[in-house]
């Protein structure tokens, strides 16, 4: 009997290693893990851009109510109704102008109540944010409106 050489069973005792089932179990879970993270991180991406899109809108809100914040009451009671962007990275949107009276003095309308809405459409032309803001204008002028 030589020395150097291993038996049989004492090769197989000391060889270690993984079986193709305790393999496929760790690529399973590997998988699962993976296609979670994925998920994770596209949902947080879709809410970037929501947030985005409601920063946006808000900005363009906010641009056009200064605008008409400045014009005479010839020009507001004359300016368009509807006003639309489609250059935008985000898709196209639609800036709808209201205008009612809110005041009135000697069957005179005083006072405007004026309402911008947004309305946000991705590029499939599919409806992403809407929102809405209101201000009060007088035919005098926004200064001459507090006492």
């Amino acid at each position: 009997m030589t020395t150097g050489s291993p038996t049989t069973a004492a090769y197989r005792q000391r060889q270690h290693g993984f079986t193709i089932t305790e393999v496929a179990i760790v690529a399973v879970i590997l998988g699962v893990l993976l296609a979670s993270i994925l998920g994770l991180l596209a949902q947080a991406a879709r809410y970037m851009h929501d947030i985005r899109i409601t920063a946006r809108a808000a900005q363009v809100l906010q641009q056009k109510m200064e605008d008409i914040r400045l014009l005479t009451w010839d020009q507001l009671t004359n300016y368009p109704a509807v006003w639309t962007d489609s250059a935008s990275t985000y898709g196209s949107y639609t800036v709808t102008i209201t205008t009612n009276s809110y005041d009135s003095y000697l069957g005179a309308t005083t006072v405007l109540r004026v309402t911008l809405a947004t309305t946000w459409t991705n590029l499939s032309s599919r409806l992403i944010e809407t929102n809405r803001l209101t201000t009060l204008v007088t035919n005098r002028g926004l200064n001459q409106y507090i006492y």
